[in-house]
């Protein structure tokens, strides 16, 4: 095969390539946008031996199919050292692509600390959310 015949099947993949681009579907290209965490609220309730946190993570994902939320512990000034948990969301498509939150949960215990998370959520494609943080004060700390 000579110059000319490779630059024309070259050519030639790449104007194809590019009309495929062109026809791909519009839930397709929604599969492919990433989770957004719009905000985090928190809930506290103190009705029972210790207070628990509910960080409330409101969120909203074209694709409908976030599965996963992260977490990691920035800053704390707990007595002890503190872990943050992963979970899996399991929240209907259709409620992602129109607005959801996830409710977690944090257990503060006897101590006074405040602790500040990061987070963020990704979808079955892998694509992450935007990073969020947000800080817990247990029992007034």
């Amino acid at each position: 095969m000579n110059c000319k015949e490779v630059q024309k099947r070259v050519l030639g993949s790449m104007i194809g390539a590019a009309f495929a681009v062109a026809l791909i579907p519009v839930s397709v290209q929604a599969q492919q946008s990433v989770p957004v965490i719009d905000s985090v609220t928190l809930r506290e309730n103190d009705a029972g031996r210790h207070p628990v946190v509910y960080p409330e993570f409101h969120f909203h994902d074209a694709s409908g199919t976030v599965r996963y939320i992260h977490r990691e512990v920035v800053a704390t000034n707990a007595p002890k050292p503190l872990g943050a948990r992963d979970d899996v969301v399991d929240i209907s498509a259709k409620q992602q692509v129109q607005g959801a939150i996830f409710v977690g949960g944090w257990h503060c215990g006897t101590e006074t600390y405040y602790v500040t998370l990061r987070a963020f959520m990704m979808n079955l494609d892998g694509a992450r959310s935007n990073v969020v943080e947000y800080t817990i004060h247990c029992n007034g700390g």
